[in-house]
């Protein structure tokens, strides 16, 4: 619900910005501003406060009202420092000193010099596919900050050193004082200020601050949150373009290209191909120690071109400040189009104990997946089971079978992407509305043609209204590329209309379901998935419960249809969670990722909207709900025979 209300917000502050610049950055400024005057001005009443008690006690003798304002100012002390603390956490990965990279330091020193930005005083290695620079505060701001660059080791692995300097001159330009200083300021400010957006996203840590911080900072955090992502990502063109005349804009271009391209391939190739070593391999195995050779040698030339179409005609999206790839190369005003990718890559800048830092990654990996990897493990076993049972008799399977067989083999990867579509296309033959074989060919773009899709599109935005934002965002995707390759301009600037229509009518449609959820809640009338037009295959509750049985300090689960009142004979599939004692933020990440695992092995998922929640999230009402609804119980630790319990962890 947070993020329908933060997507709008920075739609509304986006077309400010574009009708108005010059007000918007006042507005961004005067909301800045704000909160400092709120902080400041706090914490000199609460000292003001303080001392007025003090001195009038020691000048005037004791009386009432001193210890009124002594607690009063103690507490407003304490509401202002519990809201400015310093959340800096070490960042996760492997601190390097300068002496073992000399040469990337030297390469960090020619930018910095040219850039004239702050010294980089760390260097952390990370898993991640990225490169960022943190900024850590000491005494609020009262001594000079500490910058770290977190360099992933996979995007080391992937671009060669040319490229890598332009990202690493990109990331610097951030923390440039004269040119558009308003924009890097709160750039800046929105990276250090992201702990405390997550901390005080928990209504427990909210209510800590007192009452009159606990009221500003629920009006005033999702506003700035909203308006400072929207700035933050003007000021990543403005990077872009100062870091182009460093390095030269077609340098750039190519740099921000290849980027976005490996890492789609990072993330629909490699992790497939290493978690489908599952299948052999009963331990983890850690990704990194192999990670360098096919990250240069083992990518196919068609799919990098098909990558590259998709990147480039790619949205924005709302989880990060990047602008489109398309965004980024027009403000750089660089001609589209695919270059060569970089034959070698940059560890040989991280060191002789390079080998080291993959070991030591390796090592992390396999600790922090090794549930997962268990989970994903009997997964696989399961569905080869299940394809090896439908597959002898695919002749005589009616819609429904036909459709678990081609998902069984498209979300475990036994066959290429595209290689179900036929089976999808004789369950429609079949039956020509049935709406799980719809939905998966709509969800199928690369290798069909764009009449096919729309028109598969279309008829899963009529049949599944509840999904109308995802149908239409695989449509403009498609709309955009037809664009571009020169196709009738009169035919797509008709269906470009009648999908604008569509995300109008899907837009309120998600709005309503919003309303709904907050004012209704997420139980209210669930039944069992079994009342479902489409009830969950036996092979996708059997994958949920792998998950479950896998999950660190699960208790209990829950799986529920609820029924949309917005929408007519459409429900939305939740999911709550049982994880007592766990940390908010622990919650919200698994959150994530189970919602990519649910996504990718459950079919229904594309039929409804997935809903997660967990149970200290729903108060005493909700837990008065779930103990109604025995029947919606999947999954009960208490119960798990002893020989489970041990095997999922604690």
């Amino acid at each position: 619900m947070e993020q329908i209300d933060f997507v709008q917000r920075v739609d509304a502050y986006t077309q400010a910005a574009a009708d108005d610049p010059a007000r918007f950055d006042r507005h961004v400024l005067g909301m800045t501003l704000l909160a400092g005057l709120w902080i400041w001005g706090g914490l000199l009443l609460g000292l003001a406060l303080l001392a007025w008690s003090v001195l009038s006690y020691v000048y005037q003798g004791f009386y009432g009202l001193q210890i009124f304002g002594f607690f009063a100012g103690m507490a407003l002390l304490i509401s202002v420092l519990r809201l400015t603390r310093s959340d800096w956490v070490v960042p996760e990965g492997i601190a390097v000193p300068a002496a073992e990279c000399p040469r990337l330091f030297e390469a960090l020193e020619r930018v910095r010099q040219k850039l004239r930005g702050p010294r980089i005083s760390h260097l952390v290695i990370t898993e991640d596919y990225g490169l960022r620079i943190a900024q850590q505060m000491r005494l609020g701001g009262l001594l000079p900050a500490r910058y770290h660059l977190l360099l992933g080791l996979p995007l080391a692995m992937a671009i060669d050193r040319p490229r890598l300097v332009a990202m690493i001159a990109q990331e610097y330009s951030h923390l440039r004082r004269h040119q558009g200083w308003l924009q890097a300021a709160v750039y800046r400010a929105r990276r250090r200020l992201q702990s405390l957006h997550e901390r005080l996203a928990d209504a427990r840590q909210m209510t800590r601050l007192g009452w009159a911080n606990e009221r500003f900072m629920r009006w005033y955090l999702p506003r700035w949150w909203a308006a400072s992502f929207v700035v933050a990502r003007q000021d990543e063109t403005v990077a872009d373009r100062m870091a182009a005349r460093w390095v030269s804009k077609p340098l750039m271009g190519e740099a921000l290209s290849e980027v976005a391209v490996r890492g789609r391939w990072f993330r629909e190739q490699f992790w497939t191909m290493h978690w489908l070593r599952a299948r052999e391999l009963a331990s983890p195995m850690g990704p990194f120690s192999l990670m360098a050779g096919v990250m240069n040698h083992r990518m196919d030339v068609n799919w990098v071109y098909q990558g590259w179409k998709q990147e480039y005609h790619a949205p924005a999206s709302y989880q990060d400040t990047f602008p489109s790839l398309r965004e980024r190369l027009r403000g750089l005003d660089v001609p589209p189009g695919l270059t060569p990718m970089s034959s070698s890559n940059c560890l040989a800048w991280l060191g002789k104990r390079s080998e080291r830092w993959i070991e030591l990654l390796d090592q992390r990996w396999c600790v922090r997946h090794g549930h997962d990897w268990l989970a994903y493990r009997k997964i696989l076993s399961a569905s080869a089971a299940r394809v090896a049972a439908l597959m002898p008799r695919e002749p005589y399977l009616d819609a429904d079978q036909l459709v678990e067989l081609g998902w069984q083999l498209q979300s475990t990867a036994l066959q290429h992407h595209d290689a179900p579509l036929p089976i999808y296309q004789r369950a429609l033959e079949l039956e020509p509305g049935n709406a799980r074989a719809l939905a998966a060919c709509a969800s199928l773009h690369m290798g069909m043609d764009w009449e096919a899709q729309l028109q598969y599109l279309a008829q899963a935005f009529a049949q599944l209204p509840a999904m109308g934002a995802a149908w239409c965002r695989l449509a403009m995707g498609v709309l955009d590329v037809l664009e571009d390759e020169d196709f009738d301009e009169a035919s797509v600037r008709q269906l470009r209309s009648d999908w604008r229509e569509r995300e109008a009518l899907a837009r309120t449609q998600l709005q309503a379901l919003h309303d709904e959820r907050l004012a209704l809640g997420s139980l209210l009338g669930a039944r069992a998935c079994t009342a479902l037009p489409h009830p969950l295959w036996a092979s996708e509750l059997a994958s949920l419960q792998i998950h479950l049985q896998h999950c660190p300090r699960l208790r209990r689960a829950w799986l529920l249809a609820r029924p949309l009142r917005s929408m007519p004979d459409a429900y939305a599939l939740v999911l709550v969670l049982d994880r007592p004692g766990v940390h908010y933020q622990d919650n919200k990440r698994l959150e994530l990722q189970w919602r990519g695992y649910l996504e990718r092995e459950l079919l229904l998922c594309k039929l409804m909207p997935l809903w997660i929640t967990h149970v200290d999230a729903l108060g005493p009402t909700g837990l008065r709900q779930l103990a109604a609804m025995p029947w919606g119980l999947v999954h009960d630790r208490a119960e798990q025979p002893a020989g489970a319990r041990s095997g999922a962890g604690t």
